[in-house]
């Protein structure tokens, strides 16, 4: 009996675990202007590549795209080191627009940037262009470099 009940008590747990990281995994409501925006240690990324290409465009800015997955723990080293550096977020934030894809959710965006690992940083033009991608890790001062360069 008591095994019935400590089964029965982890099924439970178990099933709300599952509850629960589904209703975190949803985002926000379709109607909040941020719903279309990832945040990575205080920076916003656009997650949808056609509205950041069409701000691109309007206001003549570069495109940084980030191509990452949760499971990557070369992305969250490249994003601990790069998105916490603060010369990183002041050009990053004031040269580039910014949009990050999850290569296992977006899996039509990372066909179409042809994405084959991760992290993965692509630079385009306002158009859309390709300028230069950047496959797999990177680190800070390298990466500074990179955008300095292209962001100017």
């Amino acid at each position: 009996m008591k095994k019935w009940i400590f089964v029965l008590l982890a099924l439970l747990v178990l099933i709300s675990g599952c509850l629960n990281s589904r209703a975190v995994n949803t985002g926000t409501s379709p109607n909040k202007p941020d719903s279309e925006k990832l945040t990575l240690q205080g920076v916003k990324f656009y997650t949808d590549p056609s509205i950041a290409l069409g701000a691109a465009k309007e206001q003549g800015k570069p495109v940084f795209v980030y191509a990452r997955s949760e499971s990557c723990g070369w992305c969250k080293k490249f994003e601990e080191e790069t998105f916490t550096n603060e010369s990183v977020i002041k050009t990053l934030k004031g040269n580039f627009i910014l949009v990050s894809i999850d290569v296992y959710n977006q899996k039509n965006e990372t066909r179409n940037f042809r994405v084959r690992g991760t992290p993965a940083e692509i630079f385009l033009d306002s158009n859309g262009t390709e300028i230069k991608r950047i496959p797999g890790y990177t680190d800070t001062e390298t990466f500074l470099n990179t955008i300095n360069d292209i962001g100017k």
